[in-house]
């Protein structure tokens, strides 16, 4: 009996190994070989995760190109040579190739059992929000704005459009074959959601554009939350042809809401801040058109000066005096500290280490003299501050006392559509609410019958500021190169916007950056008022 079950066993193990030589020599053979070799995987496109505005709106990836496979027959090859094609990719068709043809319309040829169409994404179809997205490399790699910080991200959320199909040697469609289309997740949703509302960061854009401003940028706050809505900076640049704009005087690759500047009067807020908290009171002072401080004298924006006001009329009229005045009663450290409190002096993380310039903010040594802390109180001297920052102080006075931590990155989307938050920022009181109410009295007043009354509205109530500040750098033809600035939120009741606008080498403040804040003012409200 044991003899017969071994005899059995050696026989199945002989027939297995038998069966297992047979398939390997059949798979070897030429014919075998010529078969598997003969699957071409063409590449298409690879795409990158998306990114959206606070709205789930795609700011990239909106338009497509279309990409052709065109199958050799004789249809193809007469609808080619009717459309006059380059006798290359007709020789191609003719010789049993398949063949690619790129369009940006759709309609170039009609499917059929020939032709198929693949949308290909056009990643930047315009320059909405361009210094804040960015862009790519030829390798695809992010190198600027939200593509470079977030780059790991956004290449993970990606994926390949290909197509596959049999061939022989001489890559000629094999007859009778199918070209497969493989989608690995190339039109998946994936990708990061920020603060930017699209509409609103199309008015920034096209105020900036309206009023000619030809260096300069816009930002706009949620005022409840913080978070950036929109972020326009201008000169920008063609994506496209980078090479272009590599050496331009004009610096368009630079986002000017995260760059530092001299800020001039809008500081006035901050000495007016620092002075009633530090219960500095100045009800009344007599502005003659210049002051002394150290012996060095410090002219008024009005010539013939602005007689007797208190704090609320020299904030409206914007009297340097009055803040020399002030500022060198409250003291340079209190300034200092109220800088330093309110933001000034220190970058911001916008995410994965995207950090803004952080200022420059006065040592204590600096300001060693009634002079210097005098031309510090009204933003003059070493004192440089982004437009981020000012909007940031300002939504403080608008939140009454309380700072919120600006943002940028909202969350983000999966394939499923399912929205994720990621918003981690902080606030905190830095100042009182009685203080914040006497600077609202006084910027409303600036709006209504100050220097900001360019912006006034009749739709609603406005809280501003203006400056015009001096950068010590000059023209070609000797004349000091201004900053002027528009800062303010909206409505002035209940605030729910900050806004605020530079213009490079301008005249005036509220001349040239009044119009683009009242502007994009009026366009949020309207649009806020419109039904959904």
């Amino acid at each position: 009996m044991k003899k017969r079950i071994i005899s059995l066993i050696l026989t199945f193990n002989f027939l297995f190994l038998f069966l297992c030589g047979r398939l390997f020599q059949l798979s070897s053979t030429p014919q075998t070989v010529s078969l598997q070799s003969s699957l071409r995987v063409k590449e298409i496109d690879v795409s990158r995760g998306m990114i959206y505005d606070r709205n789930i709106k795609p700011l990239v990836n909106t338009e497509y190109t279309y990409t052709f496979l065109i199958k050799p027959s004789a249809y193809t090859i007469n609808l080619l040579k009717e459309r006059k094609y380059d006798e290359n990719t007709i020789e191609k068709l003719e010789n049993g190739n398949l063949i690619l043809i790129e369009s940006k319309n759709n309609r170039e040829f009609n499917e059929n059992n020939y032709i198929k169409s693949l949308p290909v994404f056009k990643r930047y179809p315009d320059n909405c929000a361009l210094h804040i997205i960015g862009y790519t490399d030829y390798e695809n790699n992010g190198v600027n704005g939200i593509e470079k910080y977030y780059n790991d991200t956004l290449t993970k959320s990606g994926g390949t459009l290909s197509i596959a199909y049999s061939a022989d040697a001489k890559n000629r469609l094999l007859m009778g074959e199918d070209v497969e289309i493989r989608n690995t997740a190339y039109y998946d949703g994936d990708g990061i959601v920020l603060t930017i509302d699209k509409d609103i960061q199309k008015f920034a854009e096209n105020a900036l554009k309206n009023n000619n401003i030809k260096k300069g940028a816009v930002i706009v706050l949620d005022s409840q939350t913080g978070g950036i809505l929109a972020c326009a900076s201008v000169p920008c640049y063609d994506r496209n042809n980078l090479e272009d704009y590599i050496n331009s005087e004009d610096a368009p690759f630079l986002n000017r809401v995260f760059c530092a500047y001299p800020v001039g009067s809008v500081f006035k807020l901050v000495t007016a801040v620092s002075a009633i908290e530090n219960n500095i009171s100045l009800h009344s002072y007599t502005c003659t058109g210049k002051i002394e401080k150290s012996n060095n004298i410090f002219n008024c924006n009005k010539t013939e000066g602005h007689g007797t006001v208190d704090m609320t009329q020299a904030i409206a009229q914007s009297c340097n005096p009055y803040f020399i005045e002030l500022g060198t009663r409250t003291g340079a450290k209190n300034l200092l500290n109220t800088a330093e409190a309110s933001g000034f002096g220190k970058s911001t993380d916008l995410g994965n280490g995207n950090f803004t310039d952080s200022g420059i903010l006065p040592e204590s040594s600096d300001l060693n003299s009634d002079a210097a802390t005098g031309n510090f109180a009204f933003g003059q001297g070493k004192f440089t501050a982004t437009p981020l920052q000012v909007a940031v102080f300002l939504n403080t006075v608008a939140n009454d006392g309380i700072y919120k931590e600006p943002y940028l990155i909202k969350g983000s989307v999966n394939s499923n559509g399912a929205f994720s938050p990621d918003n981690n920022t902080s606030e905190y009181r830095v100042f009182k609410e009685s203080t914040c109410k006497i600077l609202k009295k006084s910027m409303l007043n600036t709006t209504n019958e100050g220097t900001g009354k360019i912006a006034f509205s009749s739709l609603f109530n406005s809280c501003t500021k203006t400056a015009t500040a001096q950068s010590g750098q000059y023209d070609k033809d000797g004349n000091e190169i201004k900053i002027c600035w528009f800062t303010g939120f909206f409505p002035a009741e209940n605030p729910k916007y900050t806004v605020c606008v530079i213009k490079e080498d301008g005249f005036a403040g509220g001349s040239d950056c009044g119009p683009v804040f009242k502007e994009i003012s009026e366009n949020i409200y309207i649009k806020s008022k419109a039904p959904s």
